[in-house]
């Protein structure tokens, strides 16, 4: 089993803007990075934030329905975590992204401009805790 040890970079995907947050394996603390515009060149973005913490792995939210059906914003989301995996060189996970959305608006009801980054906080806490429970094949921390 592959030990995942450092720093994850969490991602709210949209079609607007990717909120991105960072989270320790070993702290389990998550903190908002800067959200990443979807109309730059967001896999360069991206490689920039992940070499700039040196971060082991990405973890994307990806939405569903209360009944956990896809919808037409799953299969879009499913298409970048693989866009993702095909042109990144560490880790790239999914998670059900089910309610960081509500969690994230109480936690900032003041701070709408970076609430993706806040949701992202969620997706990478909630992310570390699977990996701690033993519920990420073939990875632990």
């Amino acid at each position: 089993m592959a030990r995942l040890e450092g720093d994850i970079i969490g991602l709210d995907l949209g079609m607007a803007r990717t909120g991105v947050a960072r989270i320790s394996t070993l702290a389990k603390l998550a903190e908002p990075l800067k959200s990443i515009d979807m109309k730059a060149d967001f896999i360069a973005n991206l490689q920039s934030v992940i070499e700039s913490n040196n971060a082991v792995a990405v973890v994307a939210g990806v939405p569903r329905s209360l009944d956990g059906i896809g919808t037409d914003q799953t299969k879009w989301a499913e298409s970048e975590v693989q866009n993702l995996k095909e042109n990144l060189r560490i880790p790239v996970f999914a998670i059900d992204e089910a309610g960081t959305t509500k969690k994230a608006e109480e936690l900032a009801s003041s701070m709408r401009d970076d609430i993706d980054s806040i949701s992202a906080c969620i997706i990478a806490g909630d992310f570390v805790a699977e990996l701690e429970r033993g519920r990420i094949d073939g990875y632990s921390i």
